[in-house]
């Protein structure tokens, strides 16, 4: 017949077996979450990267069309403006960290 000790010792074994199974599950879980993470956090730096492409690409596409001189130099401001006030909005709206 086991003493109390011996039972108290062989479910503390057990127990501390449990635990070390659920923390290895944990620690492959959180990898996976955290590989899925380093893609997401990827495409957002990719984004970052090149969010003002478009407006360069723009003045470049008016500038290759030819459409002259003045109106290029027009539209290179407005979308300069529009920029700025999206900028700004974001701003407004991003709570200060």
């Amino acid at each position: 017949m086991m003493t109390r000790a011996d039972e108290y010792a062989r479910r503390r074994g057990l127990l501390q077996l449990r635990c070390t199974v659920q923390r290895q599950r944990m620690e492959s879980a959180l990898a996976a979450i955290e590989a899925d993470f380093r893609k997401f956090e990827r495409g957002v730096a990719a984004v970052r990267r090149f969010r003002i492409s478009p407006l360069i690409l723009g003045a470049g596409a008016a500038l290759a069309l030819g459409v002259g001189a003045g109106r290029t130099v027009g539209l290179i401001g407005r979308a300069w403006v529009l920029f700025n006030s999206f900028q700004r909005i974001k701003r407004s709206l991003m709570p200060s960290e």
